[in-house]
């Protein structure tokens, strides 16, 4: 499974990343560069530990209609990767759709959607959206750019649904992907996660039978044992055998 943080906040900085080293948990952090910049010391130093730090666009853009495939990839992809560069991830780096939106431009749903995938495939390893099962990894290759995933605590503060989803996972040997956005001391509103819940949520998941590691990791070990290529070395600190301990317990599942 994987833990992702949306929107590159200072809470997550503050209140996440803490929390998760206590554990020794690595994380995917989708970073909008003009939530992050002000604040890149820090996202290079979690970057230097074996943090994922991934490409949520420039501002963070809702409303796409607007966007040529050629604007879009001038003005919100190619400068954020500059952005992640300067962290000190090299990549390949994954994506998250802002808002969840995965149409580009003017015309039909499936117009949008070739547009975006024809910004998204030359630049991207793999790309995650906001709902969805836990992901089976015999269709991941496929569906790479359609990633499923679950905002556990979006509606509620709440983490029984988080961990019924992993549970869904683990069950159906898939891959289970967590988003977050404000993880805050109390819950203000809608999208935001206590500290106490969200803590709760990572002392549950450490006791789990689950390999949990950042999006990118996954999706390269996962790739290589279905290519049957060598895994692509991490471009991260972090230190993985392949396949994970926790993968070789039981059926050699992916959780």
């Amino acid at each position: 499974m994987s833990l992702t943080y949306d929107d590159g906040l200072n809470s997550q900085l503050d209140n996440v990343i803490p929390d998760l080293d206590a554990l020794g948990l690595k994380a995917t952090f989708f970073l909008t560069a003009e939530n992050a910049e002000a604040r890149l010391p820090d996202w290079t130093r979690a970057a230097e530990e074996g943090h994922e730090m991934a490409d949520h666009t420039v501002s963070h853009p809702c409303k796409l209609r607007r966007y040529t495939a050629a604007d879009f990839l001038s003005r919100e992809i190619a400068p954020a990767e500059g952005f992640l560069a300067e962290a000190h991830d090299a990549g390949p780096h994954t994506f998250a759709y802002p808002c969840g939106m995965e149409a580009l431009g003017p015309g039909s749903q499936w117009q949008g959607r070739a547009r975006y995938l024809a910004d998204l495939k030359p630049t991207f390893l793999a790309a995650r959206s906001v709902d969805g099962s836990p992901n089976d990894p015999r269709r991941l290759l496929k569906s790479r750019f359609d990633l499923h995933a679950f905002e556990p605590t979006y509606d509620h503060d709440d983490p029984r649904l988080g961990f019924a989803y992993v549970e869904r996972a683990i069950h159906a040997g898939a891959w289970a992907i967590l988003v977050f956005h404000e993880v805050l001391p109390r819950r203000k509103g809608e999208g935001d996660t206590s500290i106490a819940v969200h803590r709760r949520i990572l002392q549950w998941l450490v006791r789990q039978p689950v390999w949990c590691a950042p999006m990118r990791n996954v999706f390269q070990w996962v790739e290589a044992r279905e290519t049957g290529a060598p895994p692509a070395p991490f471009q991260s600190t972090q230190s993985l055998s392949f396949p994970p301990p926790s993968a070789k317990r039981g059926r050699n599942r992916v959780g």
